[in-house]
């Protein structure tokens, strides 16, 4: 081969050599993607068996206790039933919030019977609006893990009517021996309005008369709660739950407490 002809293999080698090396370094230089995120797994509480016909349903997920009064405690039932044909097991119930209990009224609950998660709130340490979580784990393959939640607002200031007192408080009481509180409600706004009694924490222990009432703007009504005696000693927070409507809507929940102790003599 001519001087020529090597001179013109070799300058062609070169270029393409050259073109390589410019493609590489360009590579090099493409900027990356960014850089996810690395998220650990987070241990779950149980094994759940694809095969059980265990199913849990709850009566309503979510709750609102509308206005109530700051640093008492109110509460509510979150009913659930069994819908499937297995056994359906709850392996935990946890609150979001150190503010919040929930006992479980049972862990096991059989084919077409029924369960209660009582959720106990605080709310000493809070203003304003507030939504509180509790996560479920359970047995049911398709909904082994929920949440529930409930809602309220500390004094709201937008709410038509007043309690006097905030808080009903039974004080002390004998074992064995009932109690009275009376509440008075009175109309604070410009409309009438009625006031219905929707939920009770504990329709076993109190009974409150009337459970509905019309007022008229200023106007009072007189709520009268009865505590059934109690045989086992300690103490009792619960509460009751009314909607407004009319002129004016809303809701509010009444707290109640008693202190039951020792034996009627």
């Amino acid at each position: 081969m001519s001087v020529t002809g090597r001179a013109v293999i070799l300058g062609v080698a070169f270029i393409f050599l050259l073109a390589g090396k410019i493609s590489v370094a360009g590579a090099q230089e493409e900027p990356l993607p960014p850089e996810v995120p690395f998220q650990p797994i987070q241990k779950l509480d149980i094994v759940v068996n694809p095969a059980s016909k265990a199913r849990i349903k709850f009566e309503s997920d979510t709750f609102d206790f509308g206005s109530i009064p700051r640093g008492a405690t109110v509460v509510h039932s979150f009913k659930f039933a069994n819908a499937g044909q297995d056994t359906l097991e709850i392996t935990s119930v946890r609150p979001t919030c150190g503010c919040t209990t929930a006992p479980l009224s049972s862990n096991k609950v059989a084919p077409g019977d029924e369960a209660t998660i009582k959720a106990y709130f605080n709310s000493k340490n809070f203003n304003g609006r507030l939504t509180k979580y509790i996560y479920v784990n359970s047995s049911d393959p398709i909904d082994p893990y929920l949440k529930i939640s409930f809602k309220a607002t500390i004094n709201d200031p937008l709410l038509p009517i007043n309690m006097a007192p905030l808080e009903a408080d039974f004080g002390s009481i004998v074992s064995g021996a009932p109690g009275i509180v009376k509440v008075t409600l009175t109309n604070a706004g410009d409309s009438p309005v009625d006031i219905r009694l929707i939920h009770e924490s504990a329709p076993e222990m109190v009974k409150a008369s009337p459970t509905s009432m019309s007022l008229q703007p200023n106007g009072n009504a007189e709520l009268t709660l009865q505590l059934a005696a109690q045989d086992k000693s300690g103490e009792l927070k619960e509460s009751l739950t009314f909607d407004i409507t009319g002129g004016q809507e809303g809701r509010f929940s009444l707290p109640w407490k008693a202190v039951i102790t020792g034996q009627r003599q």
